[in-house]
């Protein structure tokens, strides 16, 4: 027989990542938790974690028992919730952010996922790569990012939040010339989504700025703009409170056609959390939607 109280270690150490975050959140000591995890491992003749500089990395083993303590760990939730005794205990939802998101529209997507009765989010930040690797190795439970999962195998969904609207910006006294050649444009790297939803636009419509430069960072773009001299496509809602105050001024805006925003999770997860993130995540993205503006 398993010892449940090994696999509660072991799951709280699979979550947190690091034994001494374990121990605290368990009210231990952290050679409690090593001693329960290897009493795990000699109970199932295998290893279940790497000790790496960063933290705990689940092995192949440790995977899988993540995967059925995860389930388990659910389930006990949901007979403590069916029996009208909800549970003061926290449950520990971890996101990933890919790097293009977070920086440009990270307060309007973390802020639904902050908010989640009884949950403590782990948010990090990320290439989306590395994110869709520590996805599949269930180090996340949910990934959100601008790319859509190449996955063929059936084991993620893909949830569609939001398609940004972008919209070109420059300072208030800024005169565009015919194809905006008086202008100086802050441009996307090309490993951006937006990068070549930006060129697209620009070719069909002949606009033929010069370069300026490149940048990934949205709101390093506002700042450089509303010092004047320059023009960039943001995010609307990066741009919101600027326009508002009339900082900067709009010359173009259209939506994007590949550049969405996507919620990336395991098929069929039985975590309640993960669900709830997720449609918060799009009830949100509807609400603050610049559908209606121009």
């Amino acid at each position: 027989m398993l010892n449940f109280n090994h696999l509660h270690y072991f799951h709280v150490a699979a979550t947190e990542r690091f034994i001494a975050s374990a121990a605290d959140q368990l009210g231990v000591a952290p050679s409690t938790v090593s001693e329960q995890i290897r009493s795990l491992e000699r109970a199932l003749h295998v290893q279940l974690f790497e000790r790496t500089t960063g933290g705990l990395r689940l092995t192949e083993a440790g995977r899988t028992v993540f995967e059925h303590t995860s389930q388990m760990f659910a389930a006990s939730q949901r007979l403590v919730d069916a029996l009208g005794k909800p549970s003061e205990e926290r449950i520990v939802l971890r996101v990933g952010i890919s790097a293009a998101i977070s920086r440009t529209m990270a307060a309007d997507f973390l802020m639904p996922v902050l908010t989640i009765d009884k949950c403590m989010p782990t948010i990090r930040s990320g290439e989306f790569s590395l994110l869709l690797r520590d996805l599949r190795a269930h180090e996340l439970d949910l990934v959100v990012s601008e790319a859509i999962s190449p996955d063929q195998g059936g084991a993620l969904e893909t949830a569609l939040i939001s398609t940004p609207r972008l919209v070109a910006i420059a300072s208030p006294d800024t005169e565009p010339a015919d194809g905006w050649r008086n202008l100086a444009l802050l441009e996307y790297s090309p490993a951006s989504a937006f990068h070549w939803e930006v060129d697209a636009f620009m070719r069909e419509r002949e606009l033929h700025p010069s370069a300026a430069g490149t940048l990934d960072d949205a709101f390093l773009m506002l700042a450089a703009v509303t010092r004047g001299g320059f023009v960039a496509f943001v995010p609307r809602a990066v741009a919101r409170e600027a326009l508002k105050a009339g900082r900067v001024k709009q010359l173009a805006s259209f939506h994007t056609r590949h550049a969405s925003v996507h919620a990336i999770h395991h098929t069929g997860t039985t975590l309640r959390v993960t669900r709830d993130a997720v449609q918060r995540l799009i009830d949100a993205a509807r609400e603050n939607s610049d559908d209606t503006e121009e």
